[in-house]
């Protein structure tokens, strides 16, 4: 009895919109930050990169596996959201070190956006796993 009156104190405490989420969205929310931040040095360093397709694509994979992860449409806007203001943000850095007059000095940012590219990847691996458990 005593356990149940503490959990509904703590079911009324806690901010209803940690339980409106996805169990699953933080996984998505990491894999939209690291491919804003890959998919903002691919436009401005990589030749021919079509920054328009990359969006696309992440978010028809989130849009489908919205089903079975329990996404609503709040969590793919917030998501959505999320990608601008990190591509935005990661561009705005990088014209400032001088990337987009000097194309040369991409290299010397390649190893950061590589080890995005790692995480970007785990977190591909990890939606995978989710949508083997379902």
């Amino acid at each position: 009895m005593k356990f149940t009156y503490i959990y509904i104190i703590i079911m009324l405490s806690v901010p209803k919109l940690v339980f409106s989420e996805s169990l699953h969205y933080p996984i998505l929310n990491n894999l939209v930050q690291y491919a804003g931040s890959v998919d903002a040095y691919s436009s401005m360093c990589v030749q021919k990169f079509q920054a328009d397709i990359a969006e696309d694509e992440l978010f028809s994979m989130i849009e489908e596996l919205s089903m079975n992860l329990n996404l609503s449409e709040k969590d793919i806007f917030k998501l959505r959201d999320k990608y601008f203001r990190i591509t935005k943000s990661t561009l705005s850095q990088l014209t400032q070190l001088g990337l987009a007059k000097s194309k040369n000095l991409c290299g010397n940012y390649l190893k950061i956006f590589e080890r995005f590219d790692e995480k970007r990847k785990e977190k591909l691996d990890e939606i995978l796993l989710l949508i083997d458990e379902n």
